[in-house]
Formats: C-alpha cells, structure tokens, sequence
C-alpha cells in the first residue's frame, strides 16, 4: 500500500477490437460515465462492475471479470480525491493497448502491444484539482493466440514528481493481498 497504487476500480466491457479497430473506437464510457446503464458489448449487453485488486502490486486484471478473451475492449474507472489543487503524475504499467482520462482529458495513450510490463512503466503529468479526480482507463486486447499474450491487466498510482505517493483522501484500505507461494526454509541440521 505504500506505492499508493489504485485497487478499486468499476469496470464494463468487453467491446469489440478486432482488426485493432478498438483502440480508435469511441465506446460509450468515453462519452459518459453511467452506472445504471447497459450498452452494446461485443457479443452481448454489457454493464459496470466493481473489481478490487489484492494483488501486491496493484494489478487490475482484466481476465478475471471478463475472462481470457482475444480482440476485445475493456474500462476502468475509479475516482481519488484530492486534499488539494496540485500537479501530479499517473504512473501506469501496462503491456496491452491503453488510454487514459483524468477529469474528462484525454491525457495519452499507446497503440503497442505485449511489450511488457513494469512498475511506473509509463510517466503522465496530470493536474489534479481539490475534490473528487475521475480517472478511466481503455485497455485493449489484441488477437494473438500465443499463450504468453492472454494477461490483460494494468497497475496505476497517483504520486509527486519524485515517485512519492499522493494518497487519496477517500483512500479505502487496501485489499487483503493474494498469498504467494513460497518455499519452506530449509532447517539448519
């Protein structure tokens, strides 16, 4: 929890991205932000839902809500609240196609695929104001079939120009992380 990484998020999808044609593609919650609605996914009619990552490093994976699906489209949305007006950066870690939002901007995005992910992988500078931030993320999913393209996750935190976090001040407590697996010690005879 101190890397102050975002675990809770809503999100609606899948949305169709075949041919990479998604990532251009104005889906609905580009447009607005609502709830109680229901849009036209890719097979079927889609919804928002709540997700919170347990993951230590705060990765929202996508395959768990959605399932491992190819050639598709998914959101997030979350909201941090501010103490202040402030600069700021979004770092974000991501091995699939993104965009992202703050407050209604469009701040970036890329068009690459599979090409890795890391802790603060990608450096945004964005300006928060005092109040409520909201933030969506677009995550596209390409159609290799390779077994070692399915991971459709991504992690963000919101932190000062040096990596330090800026906690939100409607900050949850984090989410019990997944236990890892590790070897016993071995004893001392």
């Amino acid at each position: 929890k101190h890397f102050g990484f975002l675990m809770r998020w809503n999100v609606i999808g899948p949305f169709d991205n075949t041919d990479r044609k998604g990532f251009e593609s104005i889906f609905p919650p580009e447009e607005e932000i609502n709830f109680n609605a229901k849009y036209k996914g890719k097979e079927k009619e889609t919804e928002w839902a709540p997700l919170a990552s347990s993951d230590s490093l705060g990765k929202i994976d996508l395959n768990k809500p959605f399932g491992m699906l190819k050639a598709t489209t998914a959101y997030a949305y979350t909201e941090f609240e501010s103490k202040s007006s402030r600069t700021a950066e979004l770092r974000l870690g991501c091995k699939n196609a993104w965009k992202i939002w703050v407050n209604g901007k469009y701040i970036f995005g890329r068009d690459e695929y599979h090409r890795g992910q890391r802790i603060d992988q990608y450096k945004l500078n964005i300006q928060l104001k005092e109040g409520k931030n909201t933030i969506l993320v677009k995550a596209c999913q390409n159609e290799q079939t390779e077994e070692w393209t399915v991971q459709w996750e991504f992690q963000l935190r919101v932190c000062d120009e040096s990596g330090v976090a800026i906690l939100a001040s409607n900050r949850e407590p984090t989410p019990q992380s997944e236990k890892q697996t590790r070897r016993p010690r071995r004893s001392k005879s």
